[in-house]
């Protein structure tokens, strides 16, 4: 029986009613969770997913799993999941606003003593608004503007304001809830995954997006403050994960970021701008995402000229295949009017993606195992095969019983119509492994 029935097999023996197993790649669920429901991203897995691998890791190993670690945290999904089922877990997430959340949800229980002093300094900077133009730079007050109507916008940054004053807006609790709010305010719907300034939604007024926050994060405070298990988020890359011991991690739970040219730091351009972590276009790049995973030509600064040494890193049996397909890209390149350089981005991602590989191989236990969700891709209708790519990189590595299945298909172009997309359609793959 492959990794993939046994996996589904773990779904069923424990799933919601209606949960399918095409949903665990996805976000859908979380929104039926305390806790999770505060905060998700449409690039996500789901709960489901999470309680599936460990349920499977239980039948597989002969011992009961202690710790989790997720290389790729995002908004901490597998992380709560992991302390709602008794588990420490660890995580890595460069993406500094990611980060921030995912601690709030991992931890809120720590911050709890100062639940009532957020809502009241909240509640208060709503009445005291400040305008864009003295505290945002031109280029985030530009943004922002198009995204909320001007009083809505003066009273978010009064509550920023009012939290700063009481030493209140490094606190990740209420980090996450006026980020929260912001989603509640804002005018503009999110078309595919980018905030579009030009689409146009239903928005709440500050005061009820305040209470419609808290309605949701009070509501959970019970199930977030069980289980006091140990959850450690680290705002870094997991390319070096030198916190960890060797042989500490039972399971390792994980979805990249996909080799898709999607740009998770202008996804969250929105929060980055609010909150001053970055004030231009420029400032996104040199603060966020140069330290992620490259997956965009939007960050190829630095990058460009490592391509012999990211080449060299990769093993030669597949550097033979990767050749061919950025010499395809290429070709494509040329008859293209935006002329992006989609071929630059194979060997860094590939290479990034190796030096974490190799280091949650060895911070595994032995007979530790690694769950991936991962989707392959098409740019200028070139096929990339990531997920194929990933699994013979940790055959290369010494994981043992790599397998890489289908789990769904993602059509022919996926949400953006305008993407050219691979012939056979795309997917999303599940990747096993199991440590030596």
């Amino acid at each position: 029986m492959s990794a993939h029935e046994q996996l589904a097999l773990a779904h069923a023996r424990g799933k919601k009613t209606g949960v399918r197993l095409e949903q665990l790649p996805t976000n859908t669920t979380t929104r039926t969770y305390p806790v999770h429901r505060w905060f998700n991203f449409i690039a996500g897995f789901s709960p489901e997913f999470v309680e599936a691998c460990l349920s499977f890791h239980e039948q597989k190993s002969p011992h009961k799993p202690l710790c989790l670690l997720d290389p790729f945290a995002g908004c901490g999904t597998a992380l709560v999941t992991a302390k709602t089922m008794g588990l420490s877990s660890v995580g890595y997430d460069p993406h500094p606003f990611f980060s921030t959340i995912s601690e709030a949800k991992v931890n809120s229980s720590a911050y709890w003593q100062s639940i009532k002093q957020i809502r009241a300094t909240l509640s208060k900077g709503l009445n005291n608004p400040v305008p864009a133009s003295k505290t945002l730079s031109p280029s985030a007050a530009a943004f922002l503007g198009k995204l909320f109507q001007p009083s809505s916008l003066e009273a978010l940054l009064g509550a920023r304001a009012a939290l700063k004053l009481k030493n209140l807006s490094e606190n990740p609790l209420a980090f996450l809830i006026l980020s929260r709010m912001l989603d509640h305010c804002c005018t503009a719907a999110t078309d595919g995954i980018y905030k579009a300034p030009s689409s146009k939604k239903r928005a709440l007024e500050p005061k009820e997006a305040l209470e419609r926050v808290f309605d949701v994060v009070t509501a959970d405070q019970v199930s977030a403050a069980t289980g006091e298990y140990l959850s450690r988020i680290y705002c870094k890359s997991s390319e070096s994960m030198k916190e960890l011991a060797k042989d500490s991690i039972d399971v390792v739970v994980t979805s990249p970021p996909y080799l898709n040219n999607f740009d998770f730091a202008e996804m969250t351009r929105m929060y980055l701008y609010f909150w001053g972590i970055a004030d231009s276009w420029g400032d996104i790049t040199e603060k966020v995402r140069s330290k992620l995973v490259v997956n965009t030509t939007t960050a190829l600064k630095g990058h460009k000229e490592k391509q012999v040494f990211y080449r060299e890193s990769i093993q030669p049996k597949l550097r033979k295949e990767l050749d061919k397909i950025i010499g395809a890209l290429e070709e494509k390149r040329r008859t293209k009017a935006g002329k992006k350089e989609y071929g630059l981005l194979v060997y860094p991602y590939l290479s990034q993606m190796q030096c974490t590989l190799k280091e949650c191989f060895r911070v595994m236990k032995p007979g530790a195992t690694f769950h991936m969700m991962i989707s392959d891709a098409a740019l200028y209708g070139v096929h990339l095969c990531a997920p194929q790519w990933i699994a013979e990189i940790m055959k290369n590595i010494g994981y043992r019983n790599v397998e890489c299945h289908l789990v769904r298909p993602r059509g022919h172009r996926w949400i953006l119509e305008k993407r050219e997309g691979a012939a056979a359609g795309l997917g999303e793959y599940y990747i096993f492994g199991n440590a030596t």
